[in-house]
């Protein structure tokens, strides 16, 4: 039984949890410094939910969480939020009442600033739902989930490579037994390249979403 292998689950604790706040849908870079994450209803947020931030000190505390800011954050539903291996590209999903939810990406710039978001072409984003954005170790596969693209129903897991001239190449779907009828979502890769996690709610989870890992072929 893999979960024999897991200590129980520990809060992440103050500053970036609150008693008062909703924090979630998470992702750590890959050298454990950086932490982005979605912040739901904060004070001074910018409306809905946005992405923030936080950093490990050398004494291995996170500092207070700091808003992305304009033009990562919109008064409109930022969340989903991924990190490229290197920390120079942002990944993340926006929801508009006009283009439903779709996948966009960021660049850092050599001012330490964030770039304007570009919204991922349209083999990534269809005028179905694209969400939870995980970019691979390698930085060249997308895997995301989508109800828009072909699938067994409901959201499913796909993933899409990046191609000599930058653009996102066709969607794949990562197939059955990984995708369901039921729902799919929320995929990421540990930093060895071949373990993946992923939510699903299918018929033999403990109850709602739960965790499901698998090696990638």
């Amino acid at each position: 039984d893999d979960s024999l292998g897991w200590m129980p689950a520990v809060s992440i604790g103050q500053p970036v949890n609150s008693s008062t706040n909703n924090e979630g849908a998470q992702n750590i870079s890959q050298d454990g410094n950086m932490l982005v994450f979605t912040g739901c209803d904060f004070p001074g947020g910018r409306g809905s939910c946005d992405i923030y931030y936080s950093v490990r000190t050398e004494e291995g505390l996170w500092v207070e969480p700091i808003n992305m800011g304009s033009p990562i954050n919109t008064r409109d539903w930022e969340s989903q939020p991924c990190l490229s291996a290197d920390k120079s590209t942002l990944y993340f999903a926006r929801e508009t009442a006009d283009a439903g939810a779709e996948i966009f990406m960021s660049k850092l710039q050599p001012n330490g600033r964030w770039g304007f978001p570009e919204r991922l072409g349209p083999n990534i984003n269809t005028p179905g739902r694209e969400t939870t954005p995980f970019i691979h170790p390698d930085n060249q596969t997308l895997y995301f989930a989508s109800n828009g693209h072909p699938g067994f129903g409901g959201m499913d897991i796909f993933y899409s490579r990046r191609q000599a001239d930058g653009s996102w190449g066709p969607a794949t779907n990562l197939g059955y037994p990984i995708n369901t009828v039921d729902e799919e979502a929320s995929m990421v890769v540990a930093s060895d390249g071949k373990t993946a996690y992923y939510a699903s709610d299918r018929a033999d989870s403990r109850g709602q979403l739960d965790i499901y890992s698998f090696e990638l072929y």
